[in-house]
């Protein structure tokens, strides 16, 4: 049976209880060899598989008794392992001690005659359609479960295994729902988000007073609130139903380009996939590739990151993008929606949020959405990290400092190819040791090398600034932050991961002027006579800082699907490859030690 926790679930095949002692041997070994050996692996948790034969005889008619439950979760032995002839069971007595002593120890899912109840038989209901969530669900109602389930109806005498065994599933079903299954930081070095901590028992003991009807809305409330995730699970039913009904078939090139004026039999089949992706077309143009296929067309494009030129050429993307199946699509909701469970339960409703896999930014405000425009983020192997960070002030007229692992790579190849690079850069040359600017032109570049290159390179603020004129600094230690660009032409690429792990922003004044609305003198107008917006314009006070009157909270996330504005299915290419790590971790059984 799957579990919660550190440790993993293992193979008992082995173990046998003596007789003199009622201790327990493992190939042969002592209990205090066994002791030690799993003292620092099991911590609270133990194994719990209690048949009748192994039943505690003064327990035998003590059905649904809260001291049971109690004296059993409470339970301390030198080595507390059961082993029925059926089944192997770990359990957790650290949480489910959270859940039951709030409760009393009541027992939740037998009833006085020790039966499982109605609630145990919504349970069931409810862990069998985890999927509505993207979860397994045999990561919870299991057949070690249904058999124990099986086995208390047939003989009541099972009970104290079947009810702590549910709630064992219980507890790991709503706070893998909640805040994911494993750490997030362990799928890579750009995730850095932590694990959060399911401490939600009081609410969860509250949520299992409803009827057994309302079990399942009851604790689908421990999910996410936020509408990012309410999309995805409105988009899971739409592809499962087309699953359902037998998927899509492949949809081969003609061999030729289709374009506006083109008729092909491929043009119908194409209408079918768009409209069952939720871009709404009709059908009037038949095979026929009409302006109105055209105009649909480019929309599919633009929102799944490809290029909006309204053909589809013989090797085309749009083909490639249309021919990935139902069960590769649902699999990539289902990982998208792990990535949610790694924010607040609920967001603030006042954040920006930027979405690093569509490369796109938005603000919200508590009166809904404010900003929504374009980012240019960090290269595949520059990625910018996936985080929650804050956004105290506001930085007019920058100057940009580089980073050291850019100096390296990127600009000291270029001063040995050119030594004036700096200087039609509007940069500086700075000394470490003494911060003192230094002549670059006094610098045998030829003979520079990374372990003697001991300066550091600034721009000077201004309109070539790498920076642009208005930078939105974070609080995070990787130097990471938002900032205005002097390369615009790149907002209008389909491909916009080009920058060195920084977010540039395609609309950085109203940003700033949005910001710094509620303090006079910094309009949209005042901003942009501040800035140096062209050459020879005198620039404001130099790196000026704009403090925040409130502070706002951001959150960069990878998803590569969205629920577009108007219900149409937005899927992005794994450019990280974050979805794929994210998939195979899913995958892993024993991630982290852990069996879920």
């Amino acid at each position: 049976m799957p579990f919660l926790g550190s440790c993993q679930k293992i193979d008992l095949s082995s173990v046998k209880q003596t007789s003199s002692q009622g201790g327990i041997l493992l190939d042969g070994k002592g209990v205090g060899e066994v002791y030690m050996m799993f003292k620092s692996w099991f911590g609270k948790s133990f194994i719990l598989g209690m048949s009748l034969t192994l039943m505690a005889p003064s327990f035998s008619q003590a059905y649904g008794e809260a001291s049971v439950i109690q004296g059993y979760i409470g339970r301390q032995t030198l080595v507390p392992l059961m082993k029925p002839s059926w089944g192997n069971f770990i359990l957790h007595t650290e949480t489910l001690n959270k859940l039951y002593s709030v409760r009393g120890y009541q027992a939740i899912w037998v009833d006085s005659n020790g039966l499982p109840n109605a609630m145990a038989q919504a349970l069931k209901n409810t862990l069998l359609a985890a999927d509505r969530h993207g979860l397994n669900p045999a990561d919870y109602w299991d057949a070690d479960v249904e058999n124990l389930f099986k086995a208390t109806q047939n003989n009541q005498k099972n009970w104290i295994t079947f009810e702590l065994a549910a709630s064992e599933a219980m507890i790991r079903y709503v706070s893998h729902m909640s805040t994911g299954r494993f750490d997030p930081e362990q799928v890579d070095t750009d995730i850095k988000f932590k694990k959060k901590d399911f401490n939600e028992y009081s609410e969860l003991s509250a949520s299992l007073m409803s009827t057994p009807q309302a079990l399942m809305s009851s604790l689908d409330s421990f999910a996410p609130t936020h509408a990012r995730y309410k999309d995805l699970m409105d988009l899971l039913v739409q592809l499962k139903n087309l699953k359902n009904q037998g998927g899509w078939p492949t949809i081969n090139s003609p061999g030729f380009a289709l374009k506006r004026g083109v008729t092909d039999p491929s043009v119908g089949q194409l209408r079918t996939r768009l409209n069952q992706l939720g871009y709404r077309i009709s059908n009037n143009g038949g095979n026929t590739f009409d302006q109105e296929f055209e105009d649909v067309l480019k929309q599919y494009q633009a929102l799944n990151g490809l290029t909006a030129d309204g053909v589809i050429g013989t090797r085309s993307e749009v083909l490639r993008a249309l021919n990935f199946s139902v069960n590769q699509r649902i699999a990539q909701v289902e990982v998208t929606m792990e990535k949610l469970r790694w924010l607040p339960k609920n967001i603030e409703s006042r954040h920006i949020f930027v979405n690093l896999a569509t490369t796109e930014f938005r603000l919200f405000d508590e009166g809904g959405k404010v900003f929504h425009f374009k980012t240019i983020n960090g290269q595949a192997f520059r990625r910018t990290p996936s985080m929650r960070d804050l956004l105290t002030f506001v930085n007019l007229n920058p100057y940009w400092t580089v980073p050291r692992s850019i100096a390296i790579k990127d600009k000291l190849p270029m001063l040995k190819a050119d030594p004036r690079y700096l200087e039609k850069h509007n940069m500086r040359l700075i000394d470490e040791g003494t911060d003192e600017v230094v002549d670059p032109s006094s610098i045998d570049w030829k003979n520079m090398t990374a372990r003697n290159f001991t300066y550091y390179i600034r721009q000077l603020p201004g309109p070539d600034n790498a920076l642009g004129v208005v930078k939105f600094p974070l609080q995070n230690p990787w130097a990471i932050y938002m900032h205005d660009t002097n390369e615009k032409e790149l907002f209008g690429e389909s491909k916009r991961h080009r920058s060195s792990g920084c977010v540039r922003l395609e609309q950085p004044l109203d940003l700033a002027a949005y910001l710094l609305r509620d303090q006079p003198g910094w309009s949209l107008a005042d901003i942009k006579s501040y800035v140096p917006l062209y050459d020879n314009q005198i620039p404001g006070e130099l790196d000026k800082r704009v403090v925040l009157k409130k502070a706002m909270p951001v959150y960069f996330l990878y998803l590569t699907v969205e629920k577009g504005e108007d219900g149409s299915m937005r899927f992005i290419d794994d450019v990280y490859g974050q979805d794929m790590r994210l998939s195979k971790a899913l995958q892993n059984k024993k991630n982290s030690g852990e069996l879920f």
